[in-house]
């Protein structure tokens, strides 16, 4: 290696300022409170999930702290990948549009930890203004009635058409999503996305479900959250 590249590789992080690292600092967390604030505005009609605002809100300041730290040391980014390789995430987000915010707050912690002040506050903006704009057309924000239903059965002792009146009266539309067979052919498994009707209550489908002779299990999971309550 190159003197030039050996000096890139172990090169020394730029030494900020107190009041620098304090700016960055609360730039970042201000504006994943913003983004924390836009994500549930985009969801008003869905219940809160407060780990998923908290994370949206600590997320920038965390990553703007991280590349602070890095700098322009290239060994420091690469022990950083290192210490990060032994965590294991197990938290899924099967929301398109929770992953779109987890991306934008990242986004805003690093360019609040590089130093591009105005890049993260008007990136905040247009999306902000962005995610107003999907809201008041129809059709683009993100349903709140939506579940995934799982249903667990007795293949011998009911079926589908056991459960078609149960569902009429609780979901205003259905499409099925999965169906599959277990121990050899005695169990099937059925998973539904549902729409339920206004004024449907969760608890009393799932209760229904529960009193078909032969469904040993029903799964309601809310807008593809890791969530779901059983009966």
């Amino acid at each position: 290696m190159t003197p030039l590249e050996i000096e890139a590789l172990l090169g020394q992080v730029t030494p900020l300022s107190t009041p620098d690292v304090l700016r960055s600092l609360l730039l970042a967390l201000g504006l994943g409170i913003c983004v924390a604030g836009l994500h549930r505005f985009s969801k008003l009609e869905s219940p809160a999930s407060a780990g998923l605002l908290s994370t949206l809100a600590l997320l920038p300041p965390i990553s703007s702290l991280v590349m602070m730290v890095i700098g322009n040391s290239l060994a420091r980014a690469f022990s950083l990948v290192g210490a990060l390789a032994i965590i294991r995430f197990r938290t899924r987000l099967r929301s398109p549009w929770d992953i779109t915010f987890i991306f934008l707050a990242l986004g805003v912690g690093v360019g609040c930890g590089v130093g591009a002040h105005e890049v993260a506050i008007l990136g905040t903006v247009v999306v902000g203004l962005a995610v107003l704009f999907l809201g008041a057309m129809p059709g683009t924000r993100p349903a709140s009635g939506l579940y995934s239903l799982r249903c667990e059965m007795s293949a011998h002792q009911c079926g589908p058409a056991d459960l078609e009146p149960i569902l009429d009266a609780h979901v205003v539309e259905k499409s099925l999503t999965e169906a599959r067979t277990g121990r050899f052919g005695e169990a099937l498994t059925m998973t539904w996305n549902v729409s339920l009707k206004p004024g449907s209550e969760i608890e009393h489908l799932l209760s229904a479900l529960g009193q078909v002779e032969g469904v040993e299990r029903a799964t309601l999971i809310a807008n593809a959250d890791a969530l779901g309550e059983e009966a």
